[in-house]
């Protein structure tokens, strides 16, 4: 298991007893939220320091609060996810009209739309999927409301806000990911290539939303899967056992790397890349960025 997603959380104590039943087997399980009450909203931000992540279940918070307050639950919701920089998804009736027909209407891709511009890390279909007529077509219309979406976004802008809401940080991790996501818009990089052991660098990068790609290179099946919550990342899973010297593994991840980058198309030969290293081996010592062209 990777994720537990929990219903009706009402306060932080319910994200603590989850935990709890979880044990200490559990203790790399994350943890997302499912925000569908009035009490839910009310107490959310002990929600969200307990929670790994947070699911804005609209269908439900629709019949606890007055349908006219949900854009807003759903825009505080959303933003206070981003300046602590965990994950959120906003869920429930995003192309409901597509159960029974091939295309949404203008509002619901208005409303899809409207959540990634708001900040959301992911968006989910539900009904439409899962007993709707048109399930293909309902992942292609929501994929390509989302691109169009993401295009609109002034990705500088943004980081520059959410860094401003940022406390200042003695995080050597942190700091590095400021730079590197900083680093990216100056020299207009094809991705952020990272090596990550627990997926804390891509999380970090992630929180700062650069507007390429973060290519997050681990060894860790759980970690890889779990990366797909966080935007703009495309885990990758580096198979090969380490090599006998830690530096020619480090490239050796890096290459990979950039290799996958290149068969996604995210960049090419001569592109510019930012590439994000710990100093030693083990997790938590992120502390080195480098701009690099691609060979």
């Amino acid at each position: 298991v990777d994720m537990v997603f929990a219903s009706f959380i009402r306060c932080g104590q319910d994200v603590r007893e989850v935990r709890r039943a979880l044990g200490p087997f559990g203790k790399d399980i994350k943890v997302v939220s499912k925000v569908e009450s009035r009490q839910g909203v009310q107490n959310f931000l002990e929600i969200l320091a307990e929670s790994d992540g947070v699911m804005v279940a609209r269908g439900d918070l629709g019949i606890e609060i007055p349908a006219e307050k949900v854009f807003i639950a759903q825009k505080m919701m959303i933003g206070r996810c981003n300046s602590a920089g965990k994950p959120v998804i906003c869920a429930t009736q995003m192309l409901e009209s597509m159960v029974a027909h091939p295309r949404p209407t203008r509002a619901e891709g208005s409303d899809v739309a409207n959540a990634v511009l708001d900040g959301a890390d992911c968006v989910m279909l539900s009904g439409e999927t899962a007993k709707g007529l048109f399930p293909v077509e309902s992942v292609a219309m929501m994929h390509s409301i989302c691109r169009e979406a993401e295009a609109a976004i002034f990705q500088q802008r943004l980081f520059e806000e959410l860094r401003r809401l940022t406390p200042l940080s003695n995080d050597p991790t942190e700091v590095t990911a400021i730079g590197a996501v900083e680093s990216s818009f100056k020299c207009c990089a094809g991705a952020v290539i990272v090596l990550t052991t627990t997926g804390r660098s891509a999380q970090l990068l992630s929180r700062y939303r650069p507007r390429c790609p973060i290519v997050a290179v681990t060894r860790s099946p759980q970690v890889a899967r779990q990366a797909q919550l966080l935007r703009g990342v495309f885990p990758v899973l580096f198979h090969p056992l380490p090599a006998p010297v830690w530096a020619d593994d480090v490239d050796n991840r890096v290459n990979f790397g950039m290799n996958i980058g290149k068969a996604r198309g995210f960049f090419k030969t001569g592109d510019m890349v930012i590439v994000v290293t710990g100093w030693i081996p083990g997790s938590g010592h992120t502390n080195i960025m480098r701009a690099v062209h691609v060979p």
